[in-house]
């Protein structure tokens, strides 16, 4: 792996240990971050054992009934704008592939209008015209449509200008999960929580329960637990806030399913569809809540209440249609201050509080030794409420530094300095502050 001279913290030269194991990983966490860890390591044939708590995949953040794939883009070209556009294009190829392998992923790519809801997003809807007609994105990518050719995409009233995003659709993440874990190489072990890591002195990974029983062993060890990550003392240190989301459903009426295609505005709506749990009525699924604040993980009738008040606030008539509101599901989203996820090794904290101390004196000229890394240990999360879009790409990137078979590109590795682990070390050692969450 090649190296970029300026940002030595972020240099992945020293990242990997040389101990193949045989090429076996240890991925924790049986959602769409360590089921996306799982597929990609198992295409570069290793081998891959997988611990889920609960007793099935899927169960938490990656838990709904139905979860968008969709891109992000903004008023201005970014690189915050790339990544999306790059990992959603990248999403869609891989259902592709799994389909054609015959997986059954649920997968209804019935696109999505993204709603020009209030004044900040009819500004950005104007500014997104303007850079569709000068050809900033690929032709059918993205459509700035009026409020009537809106009505007409969507089959019902929707008030309000547009995004028209054709590729996209909404996924059953539970069967994108199953799909993803069906090679061979992946083992799973469920209904077994890891508590905490031990690296021994043949710089093996152990995983251990809570009574210090070794439940899988590696030399290359994946952290991909979402709302837990910074459960483990040696990924305790990494910024992360969680966020409490709840979904509601609803009985489709005969208007609703009119509706032909997910709606976004502050939330999100699904078209009517056919629950895992009931075959026989079609239901809508739509939220979801954002709680920063919040003391227990539980179903409450009040965010169903948020949650039908938006809909009523975007879509009134079609949310006066809807009959049996219920609470659908809840559960953590991680996610970073800069809302970038994490993608790749899992830095010593010490090596760079003590090499790079001086950063913020701006010593331009000094020469830093290479980023120092937990060998074998690395982070897959903080993919906050978009893990279904950006978790493969991020997968990829990660399982290429993984396996080391191939060659990271200069622009591959620029974008895993955007998702480096260290990233906001260096941010606060930059502004001379001391390291925190």
């Amino acid at each position: 792996m090649q190296s970029i001279s300026h940002t030595p913290w972020f240099d992945l030269s020293n990242l990997t240990t040389n101990q193949t194991d045989n090429k076996h990983a240890v991925i924790i966490g049986g959602g769409i971050a360590g089921s996306q860890m799982a597929w990609h390591l198992c295409q570069l044939g290793w081998k891959v054992t997988l611990i889920e708590r609960h007793d099935s995949l899927a169960q938490e953040a990656s838990g709904n009934q139905a979860g968008i794939i969709s891109p992000k883009i903004t008023a201005k070209p970014s690189e915050g704008e790339d990544f999306y556009v790059d990992a959603f294009e990248y999403t869609l190829n891989q259902i592709k592939i799994l389909q054609n392998q015959g997986c059954s992923v649920d997968w209804n790519p019935c696109g999505m209008l993204q709603l020009a809801h209030n004044e900040r997003e009819q500004k950005r809807w104007q500014a997104i015209q303007q850079r569709v007609e000068n050809g900033d994105f690929k032709t059918g990518f993205v459509t700035t449509v009026d409020e009537q050719q809106a009505d007409t995409i969507a089959g019902i009233k929707t008030h309000h200008k547009a995004f028209w995003f054709q590729q996209a659709g909404w996924i059953k993440p539970r069967s994108f999960c199953a799909s993803l874990t069906q090679h061979p190489n992946c083992h799973i072990i469920r209904s077994t929580q890891a508590i905490s890591l031990q690296h021994n002195d043949d710089a093996v990974w152990q995983v251990l329960d809570q009574v210090k029983n070794s439940i899988a062993q590696a030399s290359h060890l994946i952290i991909a637990n979402g709302k837990d990550l910074q459960s483990f003392k040696q990924s305790q240190f990494l910024a992360g806030v969680p966020i409490l989301g709840q979904t509601t459903s609803a009985l489709a009426s005969d208007y609703s399913k009119k509706l032909n295609t997910v709606i976004g505005h502050k939330g999100y709506l699904v078209p009517a569809f056919r629950n895992d749990n009931d075959h026989y009525q079609e239901q809508h699924l739509f939220g979801a809540t954002f709680e920063k604040e919040f003391s227990k993980i539980s179903l409450k009738p009040e965010a169903n209440q948020t949650n039908l008040t938006q809909l009523h606030q975007f879509l009134p008539k079609l949310a006066n249609s809807l009959e049996q509101i219920n609470s659908a599901h809840c559960a953590i989203r991680f996610t970073t201050p800069d809302r970038l996820p994490y993608a790749g090794g899992i830095p010593k904290l010490d090596f760079y509080t003590q090499h790079y101390a001086d950063l913020h004196q701006g010593k331009y000229w000094k020469k830093y030794p290479s980023a120092e890394y937990q060998k074998g240990l690395y982070i897959l999360g903080g993919f906050g409420s978009r893990g279904l879009t950006t978790s493969g790409l991020c997968a990829h990137l990660l399982a290429k530094q993984i396996d080391q078979a191939n060659t990271l590109s200069t622009q591959e590795q620029k974008l895993l300095h955007s998702l480096h682990p260290a990233r906001f070390i260096i941010k606060n050692l930059k502004k001379n502050r001391t390291h925190d969450n």
